[in-house]
């Protein structure tokens, strides 16, 4: 059997996700992990799927080369390793939430101050919006493994939110929410 991680985009649009899971089901491959979001009109989608072992790697670039055809998708592949497969998901213990006035650098200083706690970042996604004042507005989410140093991420945030003028609020999720 082989792995693949597959990247797509396109322009968003009704039916892409059917259409995507209907080339794979011809192939016998199996959806085994997917992240999909629509970001202004785009649509883009990460999967890792698993190639059933009566199908050859040519056959999937074949499928996904028609699915391009007909969809007018961009799909990339890229083959897995089982090790990779094998290596077992990071699990969040913390959502970070950042809200504040639109600015350059706010994702940077948010991910630097992290990464300097060796905190790992599972999820993260960003918006910006307009307020009803016409001011653009940032929203960010951040699902995090503190990596045993969670008591830390806090104060490290405070620092940072004082620093770049935005609000961040840490909750620790608790596994009998889960």
């Amino acid at each position: 059997m082989s792995n693949i991680l597959l990247s797509i985009s396109g322009h968003d649009r009704a039916g892409i996700v059917r259409d995507v899971a209907d080339a794979l089901q011809h192939l016998n491959a199996n959806i085994e992990d997917s992240s999909m979001t629509a970001l202004r009109g785009r649509f883009t989608m990460m999967l890792i799927v698993r190639l059933s072992e009566e199908r050859s790697m040519s056959e999937l670039k074949a499928a996904l080369a028609d699915l391009e055809q007909r969809t007018r998708l961009t799909v990339q592949s890229q083959v897995i390793s089982d090790e990779e497969m094998a290596a077992e998901p990071m699990e969040p213990d913390y959502v970070i939430t950042v809200h504040g006035a639109d600015k350059v650098g706010i994702v940077y200083a948010v991910t630097e101050a992290l990464a300097d706690l060796n905190v790992s970042i599972v999820d993260l996604s960003t918006q910006s919006r307009c307020s009803d004042e016409g001011d653009s507005v940032y929203m960010m989410a951040l699902e995090v493994a503190a990596n045993g140093h969670g008591k830390a991420i806090t104060p490290a945030l405070k620092s940072v939110a004082q620093r770049i003028g935005v609000d961040i609020e840490v909750h620790e999720l608790d596994d009998a929410v889960l």
